[in-house]
């Protein structure tokens, strides 16, 4: 029994690999933060194209180069516009229409997006209401894989049952009156 105390004893006092357990200890904090930090800088750069995307092809809609019934044509303007959405063109819903700014109805329903793992596309109202007057809502939503799907530590964004994260892009306008 003495020889296992002093054994015990000795093996507390030893310093050697001190190092490698506070290594053990920090590191997979430090790589769970690299790796979220990561994988939110990619999700930001995908908002950031999309809403570049979107307002580009809102501007074709102002200067009238999308028909009233173009809704394909305005998805293929912003999947143009926008390089880090894959499959944009089934990941992507779009919904154009008119506000009524006397009594703002509409204005704070939730933005439809397409469950990709249900195969389900919503049907939205595409208006862009050419000619006329009109203040004009527009909202876009894309649903993304995760560029890292490692950590789980992006909180507070949009994410669906099947893991994918929502993005969603909102612009508004005032159409030119016709001439």
């Amino acid at each position: 029994m003495t020889r296992l105390k002093r054994w015990i004893g000795r093996f507390g006092r030893r310093e050697c690999g001190t190092a490698t357990v506070e290594f053990v200890l920090i590191f997979p904090f430090v790589m769970a933060i690299l790796l979220t930090s990561i994988d939110f800088s990619a999700f930001m750069l995908r908002q950031v194209f999309l809403d570049r995307a979107v307002d580009m092809a809102v501007r074709q809609v102002m200067l009238g180069n999308v028909p009233s019934s173009g809704a394909n044509q305005f998805k293929t303007l912003i999947c143009n516009g926008t390089i880090l959405i894959s499959n944009c063109q089934s990941s992507i819903t779009v919904e154009m229409r008119p506000i009524d700014t006397d009594t703002w109805a509409g204005i704070y329903d939730p933005v439809q997006c397409i469950d990709r793992a249900a195969n389900i596309t919503p049907t939205l109202t595409f208006n862009p209401s050419n000619g006329n007057q009109d203040l004009m809502l527009v909202r876009v939503c894309a649903a993304v894989d995760p560029f890292i799907d490692l950590t789980g530590l992006v909180f507070g964004m949009n994410q669906t049952d099947n893991g994918d994260y929502l993005i969603v892009s909102v612009s508004a306008f005032t159409n030119e009156p016709a001439s």
